[in-house]
């Protein structure tokens, strides 16, 4: 498993005991979340620490365990213009908004992790001193960053991928992996408009590249047309068949 060059990024761990990342256009009754935090989610965890938002383009490579799933009741409180009036003390005062509670079901993750990898590595000082609330997912889903550390990825001719954001240009390769369309990136407020992007949602485990084959089916194999393809991969992660766990580097730009 020929080394190659090195690269020197910050290495963040957060923990949250409870967390969801709602498709955006599910609006009612369940709320359905993804299975890892999208692009969106990623710039905007960073720029909370950061205190402002990062440069673009900007880089991130990550990895999300989490130990289970299930449902649960939530309440929303639907909000609509006031109609009629309504009296009290013999007087009649007007109505500005009315609200409704509606039920619904939403999906929660339990347990998880998030290891973000982040080539910027004067970031890894605002991780240290959060200027905003830490929180994975919505503003009420509270986390821990348990570690913080510079490292170095080497570039290897194999590797193995799972629980993590794989690019969907890898899509003809590997059968394994749930295919989604994510925000990519939010603008500021006012406008907050968002862009969208298909990504490969990989929690099995994969193989690419040059590793020991023994046991492992074709299907597994992420098929690649490149004839020396090179990875990045954490040493620290554990050894599968001969090689560590690759990491993969996506970028969040507009259009």
């Amino acid at each position: 498993m020929a080394p190659g060059s090195t690269k020197r990024v910050a290495r963040i761990i957060i923990e949250a005991p409870v967390t969801s990342f709602r498709y955006p256009h599910f609006l009612i009754g369940r709320q359905v979340s993804f299975r890892m935090p999208p692009p969106s989610t990623i710039y905007g965890h960073v720029a909370s620490a950061l205190g402002s938002y990062p440069e673009l383009p900007f880089a991130f490579a990550y990895r999300f365990e989490y130990r289970a799933l299930a449902r649960d009741l939530e309440h929303q409180q639907i909000i609509t213009r006031g109609g009629n009036p309504f009296s009290w003390q013999g007087k009649k005062y007007p109505k500005n908004i009315e609200a409704t509670i509606q039920p619904h079901q939403r999906d929660f993750l339990f347990e998880a992790k998030l290891t973000l990898y982040l080539p910027d590595v004067q970031l890894a000082a605002s991780f240290r001193t959060p200027v905003f609330c830490v929180a994975l997912g919505r503003s009420q889903d509270l986390a821990t960053i348990t570690k913080v550390e510079e490292i170095e990825l080497t570039q290897h001719n194999g590797a193995y991928f799972e629980n993590t954001l794989l690019p969907f240009s890898w899509r003809a390769g590997v059968g394994f992996g749930a295919t989604v369309q994510m925000p990519r990136y939010i603008e500021p407020p006012p406008e907050r408009r968002a862009y969208f992007s298909q990504y490969i949602q990989m929690e099995e485990r994969i193989f690419a590249g040059n590793f020991d084959r023994t046991g492992v089916p074709d299907v597994r194999i992420l098929m690649h047309q490149d004839a020396e393809p090179r990875y990045w991969v954490d040493f620290d992660t554990p050894l599968r068949q001969g090689v560590h766990c690759g990491i993969h580097f996506h970028h969040v730009d507009k259009p």
